[in-house]
């Protein structure tokens, strides 16, 4: 089996990568967050693997990786990776989860990363507030991600505070 083409599509701002091999099987990768930029990020891998055969994955990335696998490539390079194993899964006749080491479990518990309510303050008492309502969301999460301390508003409304005090100075603070 080799490849034949390369194409991406931006489907909603997401970069959506589909190969296409001689025998007709296609394998789909996805980039994980919005990207519309990444096409021309992709398309750079098509003269690196069409005829190569995808069904040996690790070869196959070894070959692109050399030319790029850190930021802004990272993504692009994942979703061929992930189209790849789609497609070797669709050979070989089983899911691309047996080809990576099998079942683990059979529910995974999500966290609440997005579902967000107004923050009424800064304060601690504040945040178990915002905590309250998102247990009582309909969405029933028993975990929760918050931005707290260096990650969120609260560092700056601590007088002092190493954020609050660069800011006040007009410099800029990122997050790690």
């Amino acid at each position: 089996m080799k490849i034949t083409d390369l194409k991406c599509a931006i489907i909603g701002d997401y970069p959506v990568v589909r190969i296409t091999t001689d025998q007709g099987i296609d394998g789909i990768g996805q980039g994980e967050s919005p990207k519309p930029y990444l096409k021309p990020h992709v398309m750079f891998y098509k003269d690196l693997i069409v005829g190569e055969d995808p069904t040996d994955v690790e070869r196959v990335m070894t070959r692109i990786r050399r030319v790029g696998a850190f930021k802004p490539w990272g993504t692009s390079v994942s979703a061929i990776e992930i189209a790849l194993w789609d497609i070797a899964g669709k050979a070989a006749g089983v899911p691309v989860y047996k080809l990576l080491g099998g079942k683990v479990r059979d529910r995974v518990r999500i966290y609440n990363g997005s579902v967000r309510f107004p923050l009424g303050g800064n304060t601690p008492e504040h945040y178990a507030e915002n905590m309250r309502k998102m247990k009582e969301s309909k969405e029933g999460f028993t975990i929760i991600k918050q931005g707290i301390a260096f990650h969120g508003p609260m560092a700056d409304s601590k007088p002092g505070s190493t954020t609050a005090t660069r800011r006040a100075a007009g410099g800029q603070v990122r997050a790690a």
